[in-house]
């Protein structure tokens, strides 16, 4: 059989063929990354009074005049990998033109690693200093600071208080900048131990900032970074600021349009809520002009309301508590169908964040008792969201996100940590309860002595059909096809992954098709395997990658220098690619795109069981391809006829008890 290009799929049958249908025209992009907490320096920052020569910063050069004026802080933590991505975002800060009524003071942290370019009138530096922008260039305001930690609480509030009382304004505004995880919080600062401030210490960092500015409450907070706008977030800024401005997917690199600030300008007494949409809307049409826009999200969320929230989620939990057994398995098909960010093949590198309106919803239609409140909590998340911009992927997206691990063994004890959470936690516990009190006859089994799986195998590709027990089916909540290459000591290289199909109309059937091909991927130079987890809706495919890359310069492949990455492809039902972007995960959860050197390198990650049937994901490090995105191919290509291949039919309850079938044979 010839090789099938990407760019020329082949028509087949069931799901996989249906997929694959779709895999055309793919031109491919670049990705982003983010950190850890080690230490923290906690050096205090100057006082107000003193300036990089020890004299008075003179403040009042710029005269405010008798109209409403704003202050904007910006805590850009720029050392890692995304530097030359927040210089690009102090240039479109520098765009904006200069207004007494208007002031951005910017502490920004720099790398030693990966640039050297200067910022307007400021040589390159790799300390920490804090700006003012006036007319196009960079005042600074204060240039003896040091290496600072930026991962710590201090550092955060000593600027939140420097920034506050040195420009006051009659509105004020602070925005976070870095790489983000959600609920644990934004970074690193690499040059600090790979510190992240952690949502804890942005909580403590407001409280002490805020306090000694005499600032009571912030009118906007905004976080420029990957899957902040989930709930626990949001119920932890709710007491220090009004209004909140946050992704809850990954963001591009290129991030928020900054020149959107400019709106306040014109309009000294804009609101927050108006501003954050002016954000919104300005990022929307960035990521448009970028072609990153597939499956962005905004949200401006009223922070005001987040007690409306709050009830709504008690009331959901308790009704949940009270009758957890019966109904503990819809919960697990709502979070398994709901839409989820920062997914990864691999669940331990998963953000297990899923849309919090739109589980809701998922959950009124599987379980009629939880329907008043599942629409409650609709109803409050459509209180609590002001606006909100997505893409075409994203639309389902209703503003904010929430922790839910599939699974409690995915679950994080730092989560317990988080105050004011109890009645989601509850919740969550009782589910995962719940998930290990599935009474033996109950867990996911498929009747193999009952009913012999069959499967059928021709040059199209391997059907396989089984049975499962009837008595399973109200626990039962996914099922998925693996296919890999076998080896002749037993173990299995898996390939690639797609969803199978569990039949509702009382046959007790589960059916997968794999169509016997799989991804390759070539610089020019040369060519490797790679795994493929394939997934669809009803108007998109989706492709993720998991992928190792070794930045230039290392002599040598060693474990601790391979970064995780994951390359996420969204292809239309015509074939067009609208999304293609590394997305980098890093030991603390940080995600981010990659902005990979050309240089370097890429390996494949594979799914591989062992002959004891344990299972790990392991990078193949033997052949790795160069980084450069526009340079790769891709390709499904047909396995060689007669090589031997696995393929694994599973079944899965909301437990995370399974079962499977396994069809070894030849290719034909």
């Amino acid at each position: 059989m010839a090789q099938i290009p990407i760019k020329k799929l082949s028509q087949g049958k069931s799901l996989h063929l249906k997929l694959f249908s779709l895999l055309c025209g793919l031109i491919f992009l670049t990705a982003t990354s983010c950190s850890n907490n080690i230490e923290q320096n906690t050096d205090a920052l100057p006082s107000i009074e003193e300036n990089q020569t020890g004299e008075d910063t003179p403040i009042d050069d710029l005269e405010v005049n008798s109209d409403e004026s704003w202050t904007i802080l910006v805590y850009l933590m720029g050392d890692t990998d995304l530097e030359e991505f927040a210089i690009g975002d102090v240039l479109e800060m520098a765009s904006i033109p200069t207004s007494p009524n208007f002031n951005i003071i910017t502490l920004f942290d720099r790398s030693e690693t990966y640039t050297s370019e200067s910022i307007l009138n400021v040589p390159d530096f790799t300390d920490t200093k804090i700006f003012q922008i006036i007319n196009g260039e960079l005042t600074i305001l204060r240039d003896n600071l040091g290496e600072k930690n930026l991962g710590s609480s201090e550092t955060f509030a000593e600027f939140i208080e420097y920034g506050l009382s040195a420009f006051p304004a009659d509105k004020t505004g602070l925005i976070l900048w870095d790489h983000g995880a959600g609920w644990p919080g934004m970074g690193p600062d690499e040059d600090s131990g790979d510190d992240i401030l952690t949502l804890q210490e942005m909580v403590l960092g407001l409280e002490s900032g805020l306090a000694n500015s005499n600032i009571q409450k912030l009118d906007l907070i905004g976080f420029d970074a990957c899957l902040m706008a989930t709930y626990e977030v949001a119920k932890s800024m709710a007491p220090f600021a009004n209004v909140m401005v946050a992704s809850q997917e990954l963001e591009p690199g290129h991030g928020w349009d900054w020149k959107a600030l400019e709106v306040i300008t014109h309009n000294p007494s804009i609101e927050a809520a108006e501003l954050g949409i002016e954000i919104a809307n300005a990022y929307q049409s960035q990521a448009i002009a970028f072609g990153t826009d597939i499956d962005i999200t905004l949200s401006v969320i009223d922070l005001t309301k987040i007690d409306i929230l709050d009830e709504a989620i008690r009331e959901l939990s308790n009704s949940f508590l009270e009758a957890s057994l019966e109904i503990s398995p819809k919960l697990g098909l709502s979070v398994n169908n709901s839409l989820r960010f920062g997914k990864s093949p691999n669940p331990l590198d998963d953000s297990q964040m899923s849309d919090l309106g739109d589980f809701a919803a998922t959950l009124g239609l599987y379980e009629p008792s939880l329907l008043r409140d599942s629409n409650n909590l609709i109803d409050a998340m459509a209180d609590i969201l002001i606006n909100q911009v997505t893409g075409p992927a994203t639309r389902s997206a209703t503003g904010l996100s929430i922790y839910f691990p599939e699974l409690g063994e995915y679950a994080d004890e730092d989560y317990l940590e988080i105050p004011g959470l109890d009645n989601w936690v509850n919740l969550l516990s009782g589910y995962f309860s719940s998930q290990e009190s599935i009474p033996d006859n109950k867990k996911a089994n498929l009747v193999t002595d009952t009913f012999e799986p069959s499967y059928y195998l021709d040059e199209d590709g391997l059907s396989i059909t089984a049975q499962f027990d009837i008595a399973t089916e109200e626990n039962l909540v996914e099922s998925v096809i693996y296919y890999g290459i076998s080896e002749n000591d037993g173990s299995i290289l898996f390939i690639g992954e797609e969803p199978g199909e569990i039949s509702d109309d009382g046959t007790g059937l589960v059916e997968g098709f794999y169509d016997l091909t799989a991804l390759t991927m070539s610089d020019g130079i040369n060519t490797v395997y790679a795994y493929s987890q394939i997934t669809t809706d009803d108007s998109y495919l989706y492709l993720d990658i998991p992928l190792a890359y070794l930045p230039p310069g290392e002599l040598e492949v060693r474990p601790e220098k391979l970064r995780d990455v994951v390359l996420s492809l969204t292809i239309t039902e015509t074939g067009e690619i609208l999304s293609e972007i590394y997305f980098e995960i890093d030991e603390s959860g940080q995600w981010g795109e990659l902005t990979a050197d050309p240089e370097g390198l890429i390996f494949p990650i594979f799914s591989f069981m062992s002959p004891d049937f344990t299972f790990e994901w392991i990078a193949d490090t033997e052949l790795g391809l160069y980084a450069d995105l526009p340079d790769l191919e891709y390709n499904f290509e047909p396995l060689e006829s007669g090589v031997g291949f696995t393929a694994e039919l599973w079944i899965f309850d909301f437990g995370g008890n399974s079962d499977y079938v396994t069809v070894s044979d030849l290719v034909p």
